[in-house]
């Protein structure tokens, strides 16, 4: 393309050198005038062609790189949707199949009660008293206690302070009580029926304490009871011994005819 160029411009200057004077005319003049309109207005028209043409190349390749960009955001939703109907499908098809046993579950819970139930009388012990008629309960832990028996003093409410009434003090000993290091016991006086009524409207009072013995239970002849203050000394082991009394461990029973 370059030699054609060179071989045109050689040949342009082997021309002769016009006479500028004679054949550029105002005639000649206007003619290379026009000429050079119409090549800059052909020119111009091209330009502006391919200015138009780099245009739509440049909207064509936007277009084509949206589509790609659709495209590859797409597709994975496109291919995930099988597997979600597939999965819904199989679920669906679960849930056809899946029953519920509502005898087992309530056999189940059942079964666990009981378990729960037995393990919890095999980490108790039963102390029974068929004298005064009564049982207590007891942790495992107090297995090999002892029961020692005492005795309390009803001093008469009146000035003149008699000794009116007394009863028996039945004392439970946990096993590691030693002299060295002893623990709380668990008392239970022992009140006959008329006894309790006598001490209930004050007719007389044991100890010095203000307050009087809290009930425990009774049965057809007694009342047992637990001392006032009977922990005034915080030995070891009392709050062992107050958690037992929560859970009512005294279960009183009728003494019949033949056992008075």
């Amino acid at each position: 393309m370059k030699n054609k160029f060179h071989d045109l411009e050689r040949k342009i200057r082997s021309l002769p050198e016009p006479d500028y004077d004679k054949k550029f005319s105002k005639e000649t003049q206007n003619t290379i005038h026009e000429n050079l309109l119409q090549l800059a207005s052909s020119f111009d028209k091209k330009k502006k062609r391919s200015g138009r043409l780099m245009k739509r190349i440049s909207i064509g390749l936007a277009s084509l790189a949206a589509f790609v960009l659709f495209a590859v955001l797409t597709i994975p939703f496109i291919g995930d949707k099988p597997s979600s109907t597939g999965s819904n499908k199989q679920g669906h098809q679960n849930n056809k199949v899946t029953t519920i046993d509502k005898n087992k579950g309530k056999n189940d819970k059942d079964a666990n009660n009981q378990t729960k139930t037995d393990n919890k009388l095999t980490k108790n012990i039963l102390y029974e008293n068929t004298e005064y008629g009564f049982s207590f309960t007891l942790p495992k832990s107090w297995e090999g206690y002892k029961v020692l028996t005492d005795s309390w003093d009803g001093i008469s409410s009146d000035q003149q302070n008699k000794l009116i009434e007394h009863g028996k003090i039945l004392s439970i000993r946990h096993p590691d009580w030693t002299e060295e290091k002893p623990r709380q016991d668990i008392p239970i006086m022992i009140f006959t029926l008329n006894q309790w009524s006598s001490l209930s409207k004050g007719e007389f009072h044991i100890g010095a304490a203000p307050v009087g013995p809290t009930m425990l239970g009774q049965n057809n002849e007694y009342v047992f009871a637990l001392p006032a203050r009977y922990n005034f000394a915080f030995p070891e082991g009392y709050q062992e011994v107050e958690n037992i009394l929560e859970n009512q461990p005294l279960q009183p029973k009728n003494i019949g005819s033949d056992q008075k």
